[in-house]
């Protein structure tokens, strides 16, 4: 067995960084994945230690289900939610910009009659980074004011590129 010590701002801090991991691993259900469970039972240990410690403003226990979980404030303005919107909002482009990018760049190749297996990985990162810094250059300008969806006569909704 290991022992830590935490100071009172230790433990507030290391409340934080298992709400963030809690808010991702956690998004769609508490604890009820059975690959995540691990990572529930040990949030819960630590948070279990939170009248030790003086968090009763941080963490409570829920009277209905016996678990630990994070009290927030009525606004959601602690820092640790910053820091997860900052990281939603920057996750969406850059996961937008290489869907795009890589839809574009396939398009293309097949247009040119080109294809993509027989592009050497070297080759296939430039095209992809050329075509990513197209949109990231867009959406840093105008955010989504210039996509447009567009169906064909199939019903198919179809995002025209930049």
């Amino acid at each position: 067995h290991m022992k830590f010590e935490f100071t009172d701002k230790e433990y507030r801090t290391l409340v934080d960084v298992l709400t963030l991991s809690g808010m991702i691993l956690d998004a769609y259900g508490r604890g009820e994945d059975k690959s995540r469970k691990g990572y529930f039972e040990l949030e819960q240990k630590i948070y279990s230690y939170f009248e030790d410690v003086g968090s009763r403003d941080l963490i409570m226990r829920d009277p209905s289900t016996g678990q630990y979980v994070r009290k927030w404030s009525s606004d959601r303005s602690e820092t640790i939610v910053k820091i997860l919107d900052e990281y939603v909002d920057s996750s969406f482009w850059e996961e937008l910009i290489i869907r795009m990018a890589e839809r574009d760049m396939l398009a293309d190749l097949e247009f040119q009659g080109k294809d993509q297996s027989k592009l050497t990985l070297e080759e296939r990162e430039t095209l992809l980074r050329e075509y990513g810094d197209r949109y990231d250059k867009e959406f840093r300008s105008n955010g989504l004011k210039s996509i447009i969806s567009r169906s064909d006569s199939s019903g198919i909704t179809k995002v025209p590129s930049c």
